[in-house]
């Protein structure tokens, strides 16, 4: 019987940060497996590059197992990336109702709804030894602003944590099956959810600088991340080079949170 071939899907991969992790992964299929990369949003991506790419809305959960049950059929599911996020930002008591249900559905509800999907389906593929090397991974973008207190996104922070906590606690529950979870937390990164953020200005002076008035630290490291910075840390924690790397978060933010 011909084995299934690997499958690594990664949510929002028409967006900035996932676009990019998609593109790394496929570029580097060598280091994975030859695993298939899967991109997955509410949009097509805006230019062509090589990589399936299917419809889906996280939030919707009956259409999340659908899919999952699909692609676990002809495949053996690898690894899934929670990068699909949306953000609103404002005084914590001026956000509407709707801002704050929002994200709630796509950053914390859609991460549920993706990863316990997908667990549930690595678990009934099976394959892991016991004392083996793990080599499947749910792995969850989630936000700086999730770490700590932050003036202006307490909801948006608030979505991020709980993603972070879910994915990290779903790892202590099935890294025995061979499963590792992992989360990788942005700072300010140069992507299209961040220049709408921005209105279109280049606000990188600002965001270096901090802003103390909001006792919002600044960038130590003087930059902007790319989002290819922040593909790359995916990327490893993704590898074998991390496989003994499960339930914890990584902070990729040039040291503006010095965690």
């Amino acid at each position: 019987m011909t084995p299934r071939p690997d499958v690594v899907i990664v949510t929002g991969g028409s967006g900035g940060i996932g676009r990019c992790v998609a593109r790394l992964i496929e570029q580097r299929a060598s280091d994975h497996g030859h695993a298939e990369v899967v991109s997955v949003d509410r949009v097509a991506p805006a230019r062509e590059d090589g990589i399936k790419h299917l419809d889906l809305d996280i939030t919707d959960q009956a259409a999340v197992d659908r899919l999952i049950e699909d692609l676990a059929a002809s495949h053996r599911l690898r690894a899934v990336v929670n990068a699909a996020g949306v953000i609103a930002t404002g005084a914590a008591v001026e956000l509407s109702q709707d801002q704050i249900r929002r994200m709630i559905e796509v950053n914390a509800l859609g991460v549920v709804n993706v990863s316990s999907a997908v667990a549930r389906a690595m678990m009934r593929q099976g394959g892991h030894r016991p004392g083996a090397r793990p080599e499947r991974t749910i792995l969850t973008i989630a936000s700086n602003a999730g770490t700590g207190p932050r003036a202006g996104f307490a909801a948006y922070g608030a979505s991020k944590a709980f993603a972070s906590h879910y994915t990290r606690s779903l790892g202590l529950e099935i890294g025995p099956r061979g499963i590792r979870c992992a989360v990788v937390n942005p700072g300010t990164t140069r992507t299209p959810m961040v220049d709408a953020l921005w209105a279109g200005a280049d606000r990188s002076a600002e965001a270096i600088a901090g802003d103390p008035s909001l006792y919002r630290a600044g960038i130590p490291l003087g930059r902007v991340a790319d989002p290819e910075d922040i593909a790359e840390v995916v990327e490893f924690l993704l590898s074998p080079r991390a496989a003994h790397i499960t339930a914890t978060e990584l902070t990729v933010d040039g040291g503006a949170t010095q965690r």
